[in-house]
């Protein structure tokens, strides 16, 4: 079975002349039904291999692909369709090429102050630095590319369509740095670190802290975690953990699927 089939259809005036056609209601959109999907032996749990679509998978577990739909109906994650589904080792690698190639920069902000304490500076910040879209080049190295992201979270510059390397040894802190200017903008930073796109930090957790769960780096906002007490996870092991986490989904008993998809319909189909 289709899909689409199982959605109600709608009158729309597709040619904006008072003549409504029948189309598939595509915007009508129905979350689990909670109380069966809670009921624990209503469902199980699937590893998907590597490079599994969902009507692959459809048919090992149900015999057939026609169920694939559900997939996407019980998985929270995969609400946002296929491009939630678990990518294939080829594709992830593919993918992280890219879509994260090019350097990451980032500076070490500094509030600069008179003899009176007057603020007069905020030194290296990006706050109110360059536009997206200029190019950034770096006054040593040459480097030169394309400012497509300014991430004041992380502190970084994320630059792309790049030629040459930026200058910022990412594990020597601040041994080697250089200005980062703006050709539009004219505004200009010293480089603190410097990363492959890939290979920058994603976010930054307690060291120890087995869930990883983000933190604020006090080198770059005052009163955070100080950096010494700080690890980061980059973002290609953020990618890969990622999707090794949506290739377990929860899956529908086989026993349970034919009665989870007539209740589905008559929820899908009702007026209310």
């Amino acid at each position: 079975m289709s899909f689409f089939r199982q959605f109600p259809k709608v009158g729309y005036d597709l040619n904006r002349n008072g003549v409504l056609q029948n189309v598939v209601n595509i915007y009508r959109s129905v979350r689990p039904l909670q109380n069966f999907v809670d009921n624990i032996s209503a469902y199980k749990y699937y590893e998907i291999k590597n490079g599994e679509r969902p009507d692959i998978v459809s048919q090992r577990i149900y015999g057939t692909p026609s169920y694939y739909w559900t997939f996407f109906i019980i998985n929270e994650y995969l609400h946002d369709g296929l491009a939630a589904w678990p990518m294939s080792q080829e594709n992830l690698f593919s993918y992280i090429e890219e879509e994260y190639n090019g350097w990451v920069v980032n500076t070490r902000p500094d509030i600069i102050r008179n003899t009176d304490q007057i603020v007069i500076d905020h030194r290296d910040s990006l706050s109110g630095r360059f536009q997206i879209g200029e190019e950034l080049r770096g006054s040593i190295s040459g480097a030169r590319g394309t400012l497509v992201q300014k991430n004041l979270d992380l502190n970084q510059l994320v630059i792309q369509d790049t030629t040459g390397s930026f200058i910022g040894d990412p594990d020597s802190i601040n041994l080697s740095t250089e200005l980062v200017i703006g050709q539009t903008t004219e505004d200009s930073v010293s480089t603190y670190q410097a990363f492959r796109y890939a290979d920058a930090p994603h976010h930054y957790f307690l060291t120890g802290d087995e869930h990883e769960r983000p933190e604020s780096n006090g080198l770059f906002f005052p009163g955070a975690v100080p950096n010494s007490q700080l690890s980061y996870v980059s973002n290609r092991d953020y990618l890969f953990h990622l999707n090794e986490e949506r290739s377990r989904m929860r899956i529908i008993d086989p026993n349970y699927v034919d009665i989870f998809q007539d209740r589905f319909e008559k929820v899908l189909n009702s007026n209310g």
